[in-house]
């Protein structure tokens, strides 16, 4: 398949380092031209599936505005400029659980909303977390910690606390042992 050719790109809103909306003018393969193909430009950001020597996974639950809500999520966030992925979730994962681990492997980079640009995440497999601190995000996040074996996540997952769908995929993938 081949690419489609931007022609041209409007931004008409920018926020940075959070978010960019851009509408460009595209040339398709076949010629025909679309005037109004709108992008969403979001700031990369990691995850974090912190499990526990006890082979638990390191939660949150926490209050999402776009959920509307309190819902089950994992450590993660944004990629500081000029941040690696990795140092990215290494920090993130203390900042916001107060755990560390000695055992991070990038599982998976992938990119949300394809077809409207979105952001790239970069998920991570944290392996033998232990708290070494109190949870200190800075932010605007109010969290209470916790740990769920396979079980328990399962039953959250059924219960539907897991509404949002990049933590639900990484809960699904460590429940499958990828």
């Amino acid at each position: 398949m081949k690419p489609w050719k931007r022609l041209a790109r409007r931004t008409v809103y920018e926020q940075r380092p959070w978010l960019a909306v851009h509408v460009d003018r595209l040339e398709l393969p076949d010629g025909r031209i679309v005037e109004d193909y709108h992008q969403i430009e979001v700031a990369p950001y990691v995850i974090i599936l912190a499990e526990t020597p006890a082979g638990d996974l390191v939660m949150m639950e926490q209050y999402r505005h776009g959920v509307g809500g309190p819902c089950l999520s994992l450590p993660g966030g944004m990629i500081d400029p000029g941040e690696d992925p990795e140092t990215a979730a290494r920090r993130e994962l203390l900042e916001e659980t107060g755990y560390r681990a000695a055992d991070f492997r990038l599982m998976q980079s992938y990119v949300a909303m394809a077809n409207m640009g979105g952001c790239t995440a970069h998920l991570f497999h944290a392996r033998d977390a232990v708290p070494v601190a109190p949870a200190d995000s800075g932010d605007l996040e109010e969290a209470e910690l916790l740990t769920l074996s396979r079980g328990e996540l399962r039953a959250a997952i059924h219960a539907g606390r897991l509404p949002v769908a990049n933590i639900l995929m990484a809960a699904g993938l460590w429940l499958a042992g990828i």
